[in-house]
């Protein structure tokens, strides 16, 4: 069974959140606890201003087809960095009766004892994990554990391009790349410089989506893996940075800034300021990698552009069709008891027609519940059908292990070693993955993770 910490040792170990408190102040002392009303139910999001209205929306739907819960819901900072609010409630047995949670973090914060486990809840629920994309379900449970429900699928990325930049450089507007080799042709041909050598025109920004996205994005285009799950012979699991075609596809990143001066693409890529001026809407980039969440700003910023969506190019021994998941999900704080109203609430945000249905409207967010029927117009939509088909054969979310945060911010060093350093991409992931070997055994060894358990 899973260690979880006791509230105790949790609040000792705050500290691992980088939140710094007085000795002499007791945490549980300085926060008083609330009479809980049991009509209604507290949700903390981290969501910005602009998607307040379509959680106004949430809210009203459910407290409309649920007239006996009210939920109270309210902005929370909450990322790998910026979760301060939310430790130092659960710390202090205040915390919300749901929180999201980022897919990425959920192995850690389970691991170490933050989140209550949804498993009897869901087992009695009548829902199936089956019924959610694989990648996602698999990112919400921890060790055999349901710790969460996935809400949302973010399917990583859609390969962009602009027609009449290929038209300019005399290359078939419906031809994309398909194999590295021809997506190195052309931006060769697609590249512009002035007399000094600036970029004009780019072909690409390989890195835009920067440090360990970016990795994870081409090392699994390239048919590589970054972490094996734990089995009965490795019980942690296995840090792979320096698989082979992982590293093939940073010595390609490394080439790329070679030829073209990395700092002068960097410069390129960031020398304008707002939005609206990204150098793909401004037309002077030919070619990027589109996030879900920019459906709506290439409409708005570029919306006369002639421009074709597809998939990402991989080499002809890599992965194609390619794409990995992120998205938030659902949980319940440890401090919290499983409320019935909680529960309730984030099934019907998880799966409902209703909610589902609003998540992909309103708020640009594919559902993780793949049996929502609004997949049924997604698909069908010349942009958003892209995203559905990377979503429906992505095989790969970032990796399932307790020192996620921490393999994050490796890989983003090694990337720049590569990348700024003209060190050698094997070397240089080989010593991130020591790095977060020794950091997951040293976790495993402080909350006593031991064995393995098949994920329900």
């Amino acid at each position: 069974m899973l260690n979880c910490l006791t509230r105790r040792t949790f609040t000792k170990r705050v500290g691992w959140l980088a939140i710094a408190m007085p000795a002499c102040i007791s945490l549980s002392g300085c926060l008083s606890k609330p009479a809980v009303d049991p009509h209604v139910i507290t949700v903390w999001q981290p969501f910005d201003a602009s998607n307040q209205a379509a959680l106004d929306h949430l809210v009203a739907a459910f407290e409309k087809s649920h007239p006996n819960i009210k939920v109270r819901m309210s902005f929370a900072s909450n990322d790998l960095t910026s979760s301060q609010k939310l430790f130092l409630a659960i710390a202090g047995g205040v915390g919300p009766d749901v929180t999201f949670v980022d897919g990425q973090q959920l192995s850690e914060w389970a691991a170490r004892g933050a989140l209550a486990d949804l498993s009897d809840a869901f087992g009695k629920s009548g829902l199936k994990s089956d019924g959610f994309w694989n990648p996602r379900w698999r990112e919400s449970t921890f060790r055999g554990h349901v710790f969460a429900m996935p809400w949302g699928a973010d399917p990583n990325f859609a390969f962009l391009w602009n027609k009449d930049l290929f038209r300019k450089a005399h290359l078939d507007p419906e031809k994309p790349p398909r194999s590295i080799d021809e997506l190195d042709a052309m931006v060769d041909k697609l590249t512009a410089r002035d007399p000094q050598g600036n970029i004009n025109i780019l072909g690409i920004n390989p890195w835009e989506w920067s440090g360990a996205n970016c990795l994870f994005t081409w090392g699994y285009a390239f048919g590589g893996n970054l972490y094996k799950e734990p089995d009965a012979d490795h019980p942690l699991g296995t840090v792979t940075a320096d698989d082979p075609k992982v590293v093939n596809a940073l010595e390609w990143m490394a080439k790329f800034g070679k030829k073209y001066d990395v700092r002068k693409v960097n410069a390129f890529s960031t020398q304008v300021v707002g939005v609206g001026n990204d150098p793909f809407f401004a037309g002077k980039a030919a070619m990027r990698l589109l996030h879900v969440s920019q459906i709506k700003t290439l409409h708005q910023y570029a919306p006369t552009m002639d421009f074709g969506i597809g998939l990402i190019p991989a080499p002809m021994d890599g992965e194609y069709p390619n794409g990995w998941i992120g998205g938030w999900s659902l949980a319940v704080p440890r401090n919290r008891e499983v409320r019935p109203e909680a529960f309730e609430f984030i099934k019907w945000m998880c799966t409902s027609d209703e909610a589902t249905a609003i998540e992909a409207n309103e708020m640009e967010q594919f559902p993780a519940y793949a049996k929502s029927p609004v997949f049924d117009r997604l698909k069908k939509d010349p942009v958003r059908g892209v995203f559905y088909q990377i979503l429906a054969n992505a095989k790969h979310v970032r990796t399932l292990m307790p020192v996620q945060g921490y393999y994050m911010e490796r890989l983003g060093r090694a990337m720049d070693e590569v990348l700024f350093g003209g060190q050698p991409a094997k070397s240089a992931l080989a010593k991130a993955g020591v790095d977060v070997t020794k950091r997951l055994e040293s976790v495993a060894d402080e909350l006593a993770l031991h064995g393995t358990e098949t994920a329900k």
